[in-house]
């Protein structure tokens, strides 16, 4: 009879310590993560990718071509560092498509920048700063084939 109550103690206390893991895990989860800015960089280069996907002039369409290439290279960098961290990555950023000309290159540029903006903050993870400096670097490659669109429209 003593080893019957050794036996269901023992399993009492490891149900208990499963179910304590699989909650504090569950908690863990959702929480936001140290790093929010880096699903507003995804989905602001999301957006930008989806107008220089919208093209209106033939000319344009290799500059344009190489931004979105370094558009997607950042955005899977970014996904490296945002999964480091534990983001959801699913999203799909409204956009706006009647813009043209012009416009939309004054907005393609803005969410360009804002990307910039959102993964420059301090990053402790060395493996994190990497994919950070990397998307950083895409950007500002995306950037200049942006601008040399720009100048051929």
């Amino acid at each position: 009879m003593r080893s019957f109550w050794r036996r269901y103690t023992r399993s009492a206390f490891l149900a208990s310590l499963v179910f304590m893991l699989i909650a504090a895990s569950a908690a863990f989860a959702d929480t936001p993560g140290r790093h929010p800015a880096y699903l507003h960089a995804r989905a602001d280069l999301v957006r930008a990718r989806l107008l220089m996907q919208l093209r209106d002039d033939p000319s344009i369409a290799a500059p344009l071509g190489r931004a979105i290439e370094e558009v997607n290279a950042a955005i899977r960098e970014i996904d490296h560092a945002a999964a480091w961290d534990r983001k959801d990555l699913d999203d799909r950023p409204p956009v706006d498509v009647r813009l043209r000309g012009r416009d939309k290159f004054r907005e393609i540029d803005r969410l360009l920048r804002g990307a910039q903006r959102d993964i420059d903050h301090e990053e402790d993870s060395g493996v994190a700063r990497e994919w950070r400096n990397r998307a950083h670097f895409h950007i500002e490659e995306a950037v200049q084939h942006l601008r040399r669109a720009r100048l051929i429209d």
